[in-house]
């Protein structure tokens, strides 16, 4: 398959939360929405396609003296390097494969050069990559699924991690993809968990659950996320007051991870909360069904040997992963070497990392069964249409079983959105989206995602945007956040 890029362009619209999103030193509660398109011909035929993403703030790059005003723009200027990169490798009819071994290689160089996180160097390359895939699908008529069990992408698995060399995609991921999926609903630091936490100034009442036990009650939700604070009395603390709300409800029906979100220095720090848990009588269930432990350390350190001692032992028990830290292509290979016992999927990381990540835990797993290796699906707070849906189609590709998924627990549906766009999407994917309480958006039923429509020509949403509804990042301002810095 030979692809040439014609034209990309870019588009910005602003959403807002239902309620504050703490995790980490960061807070989201507004934050532009992006949408790419790319215009390509694809063996002479032309095609249009599609991704997006939201900019937030304090995840990509947590460097304290660096604002969010300044964040976005760093975000805006990788995408629009990648753009440029990617029309230069496209400029005539190329290899799909080759040119974005090269997009990734370019935005690294460009990260050095710019000082930028590797994580945002690699933000900028997914969105590019993520709307050339898309393009594709829709010129071929086959879902993302269909394009990489197929290899129409001319995936050379081996030039991105040697072992796989000669592995066609195919061998590692499932057969068909996932009709449905768990959600694993995101605590961050500041959300209720017991309807009785919600101070009466702070209560919604828009219809939708708010605290943990709502979820429950009403959404069915099983799995969880549990953002920490590295504050270890406090966090005990937490964990007990969760347990106290999940278990008289479930019992030992569920299943969660931790996420310290680097907010550790060294790995005995967070080793002391894991001994504090398991002296712990009241957390004994926690433990036995914590599936996971997520990027405890901060990404300067946590793919340092010096460093990671503690976390090839806290590995033996339970899995520790890397998320932040998954930056460059070789990054899962170090984290490996320093005892990391798996990867997250992100599209914002992009969607071949994660499709290749999966076949190295796949090779992993093959050699030995003793101590699995695993892939998970984690969340940026996406909203809907193309970023929830994009994401959770690539996640049904992989097989997994469950997604942390926040967005529609954090926003109100897909609201931020044309009436007209609302509207097409509910009628294109009436599994996925609902109408409740006058609000069109994801809907959660017996803890469950119902996603068969995903799997339609592209990368899982059969409506297109119109992008002349949107800013250009010229006319766009980040005053128009409302934010004080």
């Amino acid at each position: 398959m030979r692809i040439s890029l014609k034209q990309t362009r870019l588009g910005l619209r602003n959403s807002t939360t239902r309620l504050p999103f703490r995790y980490g030193a960061a807070c989201l509660t507004t934050c532009p929405q992006a949408v790419l398109e790319v215009q390509v011909e694809i063996n002479g035929s032309a095609a249009v396609g599609y991704s997006g993403d939201c900019l937030p703030p304090g995840w990509f790059d947590k460097t304290p003296t660096t604002n969010y005003r300044q964040q976005i723009e760093d975000m805006l200027s990788a995408i629009h390097f990648a753009e440029h990169v990617m029309a230069d490798q496209l400029r005539k009819p190329h290899d799909f494969f080759r040119a974005y071994l090269a997009l990734d290689d370019r935005l690294q160089d460009e990260a050095r050069q710019q000082s930028w996180p590797e994580l945002l160097a690699g933000f900028g390359t997914s969105l590019v990559e993520r709307a050339v895939i898309d393009a594709v699908g829709r010129a071929t008529n086959l879902s993302l699924n269909q394009l990489v069990r197929e290899n129409v992408l001319g995936i050379s698995a081996g030039e991105f991690h040697p072992e796989l060399s000669g592995i066609e995609p195919a061998a590692w991921l499932p057969k068909e993809p996932r009709q449905q999926l768990y959600v694993r609903h995101t605590i961050g630091l500041a959300d209720p968990l017991s309807s009785s936490d919600i101070p009466a100034d702070e209560r919604l009442d828009d219809g939708f659950p708010q605290s943990v036990d709502q979820y429950i009650d009403q959404k069915g939700i099983q799995y969880f996320k549990i953002k920490l604070a590295n504050q270890l009395d406090h966090d005990v603390a937490r964990l007990e007051q969760f347990v106290s709300v999940v278990e008289p409800r479930l019992g030992n029906r569920y299943r969660l991870t931790l996420d310290g979100n680097e907010q550790y220095k060294q790995a005995d720090d967070f080793s002391e909360l894991i001994e504090q848990l398991r002296c712990n009588a009241k957390l004994a269930t926690l433990l036995a069904n914590t599936l996971v432990i997520e990027q405890p350390l901060e990404r300067s350190i946590a793919l340092d040997p010096k460093h990671t001692a503690g976390i090839r032992q806290l590995g033996k028990t339970i899995p520790v992963i890397i998320d932040e830290s998954d930056g460059t292509r070789d990054a899962y290979r170090q984290a490996i070497d320093c005892g990391y016992r798996g990867v997250s999927s992100k599209s914002c990381k992009g969607v071949l990392r994660s499709l290749l990540n999966a076949g190295l835990t796949w090779h992993l797993n093959q050699l030995d069964k003793s101590s699995p290796f695993v892939m998970t699906g984690e969340d940026l707070c996406s909203v809907g249409v193309i970023p929830v849906q994009s994401d959770l189609c690539l996640v049904a590709t992989l097989g997994l079983e469950h997604i942390e998924r926040n967005g529609h627990h954090y926003h109100p549906g897909i609201s931020y959105l044309p009436a007209e766009e609302q509207e097409a999407a509910l009628k294109a994917h009436p599994d996925f989206l609902g109408r409740q309480h006058g609000v069109i958006g994801p809907e959660v039923v017996g803890g469950l995602f119902e996603i068969g429509s995903l799997q339609c020509p592209g990368t899982g949403f059969a409506t297109l945007p119109d992008m002349e509804t949107m800013q250009t990042t010229d006319n766009w301002s980040f005053e128009s956040l409302g934010l004080e810095l």
